[in-house]
């Protein structure tokens, strides 16, 4: 059985840590939540940035790589005609 004072003391204390409870998060957890939302932001802006320049990079390789396939087949068609 709980003690008549504890009784009465019981909602206080409850308040108590409940306040403590609302200031930490709106003075420590808020704050720090919105400097990782910034940062998570800015780190997705990054990846962005570097798979366009990735895709940039593979389109100009794509395209030297078929360059270099037209070339190998002008050069084997060229070298088909003079042997006949």
């Amino acid at each position: 059985m709980v003690h008549p004072v504890m009784r009465r003391c019981l909602p206080y204390v409850n308040l108590a840590i409940a306040t403590s409870a609302l200031v930490f998060q709106t003075t420590v957890l808020y704050p720090w939540h919105e400097e990782l939302d910034a940062g998570f932001r800015k780190l997705k802006e990054e990846q962005a940035s570097q798979l366009r320049d990735y895709h940039e990079l593979k389109v100009k390789y794509l395209e030297m790589l078929a360059q270099k396939v037209d070339m190998v087949a002008a050069a084997a068609a060229a070298k088909e005609a003079q042997r006949r």
